[in-house]
């Protein structure tokens, strides 16, 4: 089967307006690819963060109230 000469090849692949989607998506993600990896890396510790903030918190003084 000769793929260029195909309907999908020639209606939708080959034409202007789906290449421009290729081009933002690759785009799009090149730009936030970066944001994702950053909320990861720092999403985690804060997260950790968070939990033993909380857990201190939680925890019942021991001593006189005054």
């Amino acid at each position: 089967m000769d793929f260029y000469h195909s309907w999908i090849y020639q209606k939708v692949i080959n034409t202007e307006w789906f290449m421009w989607i290729i081009v933002c998506v690759v785009l799009g993600i090149n730009i936030i690819s970066p944001l994702i990896v950053w909320y990861f890396i720092t999403g985690k510790k804060m997260v950790k963060k968070y939990i033993a903030h909380k857990k201190q918190n939680q925890q019942p003084e021991t001593g006189n109230a005054t």
